[in-house]
């Protein structure tokens, strides 16, 4: 992961544009509460319930890392509820595969924050992501992307989609 992005979340100011806050507020400002890649997490854990929450935390994450790798399983955590690249730093440290992710917003956040393996858990037809999403294949050979597909329809959409694109790596599905 990109630890210079995880760190450039502390001077974010957090307003009624992000998921879960308040419509009518100003705003605060991320910077005074940020000291580096997963404190922002920390420190909102913290005023709600102290280090007993990172401890449940950290227990829950390495429980999972160890019962995936226990089990030969290429264990992709999904992104979407938290949204929160140091959580998903944590993951990736403990040997996730990668980060799911649940639309093609979610991959643009996940890419700009230098997620290497991302599984989309739905199809994904939209031919400007799809344009976006070859030129960032294209752009890096270690960047690996799988996502769902229902239909053969939506492998000609696809399909159709990335050769307008003049994408020169395959969608893996």
């Amino acid at each position: 992961m990109d630890t210079a992005a995880l760190r450039q979340l502390g001077s974010t100011v957090v307003d009624w544009r992000f998921k879960g806050t308040a419509a009518g507020g100003r705003g605060e400002h991320r910077r005074r509460a940020h000291r580096g890649p997963g404190q922002s997490l920390r420190r909102r854990l913290h005023h709600s319930g102290s280090d007993a929450g990172l401890r449940r935390l950290r227990h829950n994450l390495e429980l999972l890392a160890r019962w995936s790798a226990d089990h030969g399983l290429a264990f992709a955590p999904h992104g979407k509820t938290p949204l929160a690249p140091q959580l998903f730093q944590r993951q990736l440290d403990l040997g996730a595969w990668g980060i799911t992710a649940a639309m093609p917003s979610h991959i643009r956040m996940y890419r700009a924050f230098g997620v290497q393996r991302i599984f989309l858990a739905n199809e994904l037809v939209d031919a400007a992501a799809l344009t976006w999403l070859a030129a960032e294949l294209d752009a890096d050979p270690g960047f690996h992307f799988v996502c769902y597909v229902d239909s053969l329809r939506g492998i000609e959409l696809m399909q159709q989609a990335l050769e307008r694109a003049g994408a020169r790596r395959p969608v893996d599905v």
